[in-house]
């Protein structure tokens, strides 16, 4: 295989795995806003949920690889250029890394349950975006700043939905969880 055909497949992957994290991650957030109206999950949906993160997990593993390659691609075609000259490989580059610390934030739970899914759901659809649509013609700072802003709908967007979702239950966390405030007053 020579270099062209290595790039064109490895670009074939990224696109493959990140169809992938985005499928599963989109699973991911309407099965735990399903649990959040619910109000407590059950040990089928716990087992279920671990299923869907062990592959998303996958699916990071080959996105990782796959951002590699194109790194070390474009270190021996054109010798750091592409690195320093393409914000769109740098956005990549910005939300995986979020999308990674999201992910380990959430598995040893130093992220709350508002702000985890906002990071998780609204960086997948953004990496795929920026994944897709290769050329944007934008400076990193006004890419950055786009992020930044489709992160904050996502968080307006899914505090309402978990909101309404939650708009019956008591202490409105959802998880089956009780605050240390609603404790006490129940005493």
């Amino acid at each position: 295989m020579n270099e062209i055909e290595l790039y064109y497949l490895m670009n074939l992957t990224r696109t493959y795995a990140v169809g992938l994290c985005l499928g599963v991650s989109s699973i991911a957030m309407t099965n735990y806003f399903c649990m959040v109206a619910k109000g407590h999950t059950e040990p089928a949906e716990n087992r279920m949920m671990h299923i869907v993160y062990t592959v998303l997990r996958i699916g990071m593993v080959l996105a990782m690889v796959t951002e590699l390659t194109t790194l070390a691609y474009y270190y021996h075609v054109d010798n750091f250029i592409y690195w320093t000259d393409n914000p769109e490989f740098l956005m990549r580059i910005t939300i995986f890394s979020v999308i990674v610390i999201n992910a380990f934030a959430m598995q040893y739970r130093k992220i709350t349950m508002w702000l985890g899914p906002v990071f998780a759901g609204g960086s997948w659809y953004a990496y795929f975006f920026f994944s897709v649509w290769i050329e944007t013609e934008s400076t990193y700072s006004t890419l950055l700043i786009g992020y930044i802003a489709w992160l904050t709908f996502m968080f307006v967007f899914l505090g309402c939905l978990r909101l309404y979702l939650t708009r019956n239950q008591g202490n409105r966390l959802g998880d089956g969880a009780s605050s240390a405030v609603n404790v006490a007053v129940s005493r």
